[in-house]
């Protein structure tokens, strides 16, 4: 919560806006000069609102932009923060029109993770199915089910307050494969293909400490590595290790996701019209020839949160800053304080 505080120094006042700054993911309260509070115009204070905002997104990037990246560049890197910022800013801001612009997302986001792997619902079926229960006509069982079973993920993980962990990966597997697999949620025992690598998969008898191994690697990296990359690198060494029969595509990218939102950034989502390009940059990855889908990966989500719309409308940029609540409840004590 940010307010406006007077100082009294030598018969004078000065005026301060008192805000709460996270450095090192602890909060920590500052205060920022606006000015001699007599001398103090309108227009002088909203452009030190101006300035508040602006320091405070300075701090924000230099913060993430810190920590460890080996295939972003820290240009990609600032644009990610640019998106990662605005998208916790409306959070706070805008939350109800957040959450029509996080379901249009998980939408396209279900539609298109399970349109890559042959589902043929269409984006606006998915989106009467998962919304009203609406199950369109002409289409197979299985496919509603793949569908409907992220309905049913995504309840499970709005409850989940835990990390990536074996017991973790095989309840996503199991959610997202209910009805679809009979073991659903194990580990395979036979040898499988994947499809466009040129390289078999592990035997089935390395794929639990390989897994382990993947999990330790996470929990190495979590703190230290920034996130997008970390999520992406996940959900190629999983791909890479393929521990399930069937539906590994499916919960590569929903641990893509689980990485992402846990870090409060938006989420990243595949439609059929990057299938070819994402398979072939995930071929790269079973060589571990990781920058092809880390690129992918940034031009996607840049394309998708560049210019975040609800309903094609609100722009989930700073741009509009002057609009926001607590913007305006600084205003307020501020005309307040004048007595205007």
């Amino acid at each position: 919560m940010q307010k406006l505080e007077i100082k009294n120094i030598k018969g004078k006042k000065y005026l301060y806006i008192k805000y709460k700054d996270k450095v090192n993911n602890k909060s920590i309260t500052k205060l920022l000069y606006i000015g001699r509070f007599e001398k103090l115009t309108l227009p002088d204070f909203m452009s030190k609102i101006n300035k508040l905002h602006t320091i405070r997104l300075t701090n924000f990037i230099d913060s993430q932009i810190s920590k460890t990246h080996q295939y972003l560049d820290d240009e990609k890197i600032h644009t990610l923060e640019l998106i990662h910022y605005n998208y916790q800013l409306f959070k706070s801001q805008f939350p109800d029109e957040l959450k029509i612009y996080n379901n249009s997302v998980f939408v396209r986001y279900v539609q298109g993770t399970t349109a890559i792997e042959g589902n043929t619902i269409t984006q606006k079926q998915a989106g009467e199915l998962l919304e009203h229960g609406v199950t369109p006509a002409g289409k197979s069982l299985r496919e509603v089910y793949e569908i409907i079973n992220f309905k049913k993920l995504a309840e499970f993980l709005a409850h989940f307050e835990g990390d990536i962990s074996k017991k973790t990966i095989q309840k996503i597997h199991a959610v997202i494969m209910e009805q679809l697999l009979e073991s659903a949620g194990d580990y395979r025992r036979i040898q499988i293909l994947i499809e466009k690598a040129e390289h078999e998969p592990p035997r089935a008898f390395e794929v639990p400490e390989l897994m382990n191994q993947l999990i330790r690697w996470y929990r190495q990296h979590r703190r230290n590595m920034h996130p997008f990359e970390l999520a992406v690198l996940l959900h190629t060494k999983f791909v890479i290790i393929h521990p399930f029969v069937d539906g590994n595509g499916r919960v590569a990218r929903a641990l893509l996701n689980f990485v992402l939102e846990k870090n409060d950034y938006p989420k990243l989502y595949i439609g059929l019209k990057d299938r070819d390009a994402y398979l072939d940059a995930v071929a790269e990855g079973n060589k571990e020839n990781y920058q092809p889908v880390i690129d992918l990966m940034y031009n996607v989500y840049f394309n998708q949160h560049d210019l975040v719309k609800v309903n094609g409308d609100t722009r989930f940029t700073s741009e509009n800053i002057n609009e926001f609540p607590e913007m305006n409840e600084l205003l307020n004590q501020f005309l307040k304080l004048k007595g205007i």
